[in-house]
């Protein structure tokens, strides 16, 4: 899919309740915060899923353990939020295991499928923001799997917009959306860039050497963030969606 995206204008979105899809926490910054401001801000309530506990990035910290380390990217999490404006709006956390998350049609993959689903059909949300379904990591294209999967056993007839964190540094072509699926539409978020910035600040242990004991671990390089909290922020408009 080539061509520059249509610029689309929030209000065509016209929803009062969001549901944002998180594979860990940070992607909710990155990915889709700006947009996520300006829906809160015009009095949108969005309720944030985090699917996995984002414990995986520094396996060898002695000092950082899993559970630790989880812990601390949920109190990322809700500062992020916070600096958003949405200290006050729903979310929700699964603790499905980073970089482990379960196989699809197993026991622990239908049961978090079913919680999913349960969110859903009391959530009622009118607009869904998903990670790219073939986004370069497979928690990202599991949770995109989980939660359409969710959508459809909860017959949800809410509007997606899929949005891609790793494409552009990591994605093959054929990673990349074909016409045939969606429309390319962007957001302009440039009067957010501060507060977007802020949000992405919030995840220190993955942004700072908070965890200095992992030379392995991981860190989002400043090229990365530069990459996600430019003007604007694109997403996918799936065919009928």
């Amino acid at each position: 899919m080539t061509g520059s995206p249509r610029l689309l204008d929030p209000r065509e979105l016209a929803a009062a309740r969001v549901l944002v899809v998180a594979p860990h926490p940070d992607d909710e910054s990155l990915g889709c915060g700006g947009l996520m401001a300006i829906l809160a801000a015009g009095g949108a309530r969005i309720h944030t899923l985090f699917v996995t506990d984002g414990g995986a990035s520094h396996l060898r910290s002695s000092s950082w353990p899993r559970e630790r380390l989880a812990a601390q990217r949920e109190a990322e999490a809700a500062e992020a939020l916070a600096r958003l404006g949405l200290g006050r709006h729903p979310r929700s956390f699964l603790r499905l295991r980073d970089a482990d998350m379960p196989a699809p049609d197993s026991s622990g993959w239908s049961g978090a499928r079913d919680t999913v689903r349960q969110l859903i059909a009391c959530f009622s949300p009118e607009l869904v923001l998903l990670p790219w379904r073939r986004d370069p990591h497979r928690d990202h294209r599991d949770s995109w799997r989980l939660v359409t999967d969710a959508m459809g056993l909860a017959g949800s007839p809410a509007l997606t917009l899929e949005y891609a964190i790793w494409l552009d540094e990591l994605g093959a072509e054929a990673d990349r959306p074909r016409p045939d699926e969606g429309e390319r539409v962007a957001v302009d978020v440039s009067h957010l860039l501060a507060v977007k910035r802020q949000a992405v600040a919030a995840h220190v242990s993955q942004t700072t050497t908070l965890i200095d004991d992992d030379p392995e671990g991981f860190l989002l390089t400043e090229a990365t963030i530069q990459r996600l909290t430019g003007r604007l922020e694109i997403y996918v408009r799936p065919c009928g969606g």
